[in-house]
């Protein structure tokens, strides 16, 4: 199993340094694809209890260091990893596109990662915390695949794409899949672009935008551009199977809806949390889609709802 450096230790980042304790590991995903993990362990394995962090389109590793340093100062051991196809994983295209070969890779990797992980550390308590994208491969996993995790958090899922015209864009999307043009841009999608830390739809944290584009600005390989048609198609069908799987999901579930999203749609969110067994939705006050890299107060506060969430006794 190769490693390589996450990040230089001399990084002066607070939690971009934090990284540099440990090394990128990385298993062959399906189709021999290189996925890219990272499994912080306290010293003289005093934690019993694992967290899982999934991130969302787009994302690294590196992004979620402050809150992968939050909860293992908390007393977590932390698992993250990076999507095929993004971050430290193997591209999956050439240049910057968000390309996918199959939906179900993405749930087959991330199975293989948490199986052999927890083969090699035993853990009493189980969690996950899933964002966006995240949330939607979480799903697919915690329903169709055996797994001791306990409880889920699931902040601004994607169960919905913002479609202008929704009849209209799906039959534009097939189309371009049937003409062989799934691995071109989404129309209006390009390439990298960084965000405008003091006006965007992600958050309304301006240093935590700004650190993003620092980490891209030094580490040009995390970059990634716009989706692909064929990226699109295959999350419009995952996300049209949810009625038939979330059923399947019946450990507690939170999912954190933002008040000001405008990246997914939230349309028929009420009704899929209907679907859990066991789930309770709430929303976040003036939070943007990036609810947990949101300012600094907003963010304590879903930290905190996060953390009684995970030590209540519900089941």
């Amino acid at each position: 199993m190769s490693q390589q450096s996450l990040i230089p230790p001399s990084d002066t980042d607070e939690f971009l340094s934090f990284f540099s304790q440990d090394s990128v590991r990385y298993v062959s995903g399906q189709k021999n694809i290189r996925i890219a993990y990272c499994h912080f362990i306290h010293s003289k394995n005093i934690a019993s209890k694992l967290l899982i962090l999934v991130n969302g389109r787009a994302e690294n590793m590196l992004k979620w260091a402050e809150l992968a340093h939050d909860f293992y100062q908390l007393g977590y051991d932390i698992l993250l990893f990076d999507h095929r196809g993004q971050g430290y994983s193997q591209r999956l295209h050439t240049n910057e596109k968000g390309h996918l070969d199959r939906f179900r890779f993405y749930v087959d990797d991330m199975a293989k990662i948490i199986t052999n992980v927890t083969a090699l550390t035993s853990y009493k308590n189980q969690y996950l915390i899933a964002h966006s994208l995240g949330a939607l491969i979480s799903c697919h996993y915690l329903a169709t695949h055996h797994h001791n995790i306990e409880k889920a958090v699931l902040s601004a899922p994607f169960f919905g794409v913002p479609l202008k015209s929704p009849w209209r864009d799906k039959f534009i999307i097939k189309l371009m899949i049937l003409l062989g043009q799934g691995k071109r841009y989404v129309f209006g999608k390009k390439g990298f672009k960084p965000v405008d830390p003091k006006n965007n739809a992600l958050s309304d944290s301006h240093s935590r935008m700004a650190r993003m584009n620092k980490i891209h600005h030094k580490y040009p390989q995390l970059r990634l551009g716009g989706p692909t048609f064929r990226w699109l198609y295959l999350c419009l069908n995952a996300i049209k199977s949810l009625p038939s799987i979330l059923p399947n999901i019946k450990i507690p579930t939170l999912i954190l809806q933002a008040e000001k999203e405008q990246i997914v749609n939230n349309q028929t969110l009420s009704k899929l949390t209907a679907l859990f067994p066991n789930a309770k939705c709430k929303i976040v006050p003036n939070a943007k889609h990036e609810i947990l890299f949101e300012t600094t107060p907003l963010r304590a506060n879903v930290i905190n709802q996060i953390l009684q969430f995970l030590s209540s006794n519900d089941r």
